[in-house]
């Protein structure tokens, strides 16, 4: 799946080239590009976001590898329960580096939406993190369903 996605990026980036305007950086809008593909490809194939993730991560890491297995696994799964939209935005900001601005270019919305997603998203992962990892019981679990209603 992840080999389809970055095929789709290139081969629209080749037959687009002409239309980028310069508004962005060039990454932000190949960025952006790569991004609308892999929703495409995820509602085709009605695939795990996570999929992407995992198939994308294949390096290794001077670390204890089953330590940050652990810490990679326990993060992949709070970051799999959020809505598709703030977990973007959280892996653009802290997993690619793009400000708020690229954000909101490359997924096509305001930068006060990307915040929002942002902040929204940070509240989850605070009350759902320490669940995951056994330590929060039944009062963060708790939170995280008032928080989504």
């Amino acid at each position: 799946m992840l080999q389809e996605v970055i095929n789709d990026t290139f081969w629209i980036v080749w037959q687009k080239a002409d239309q980028f305007r310069g508004d962005s950086r060039v990454s932000t809008w190949i960025v952006g590009i790569a991004y609308r593909c892999a929703l495409k490809t995820l509602r085709q194939h009605g695939g795990d976001p996570l999929e992407l993730t995992e198939q994308a991560e294949g390096g290794h890491s001077l670390v204890d590898p089953h330590a940050a297995h652990e810490l990679q696994d326990w993060v992949s799964k709070g970051l799999g329960r959020l809505p598709a939209e703030q977990r973007m935005a959280l892996e653009l900001a802290y997993g690619a580096g793009h400000s708020l601005e690229e954000i909101a270019s490359i997924m096509e919305c305001q930068v006060s939406t990307v915040k929002a997603r942002m902040f929204h998203a940070r509240v989850k992962l605070r009350n759902l993190l320490p669940v995951l990892a056994g330590q929060g019981g039944a009062r963060a679990e708790e939170n995280e369903d008032e928080q989504s209603n």
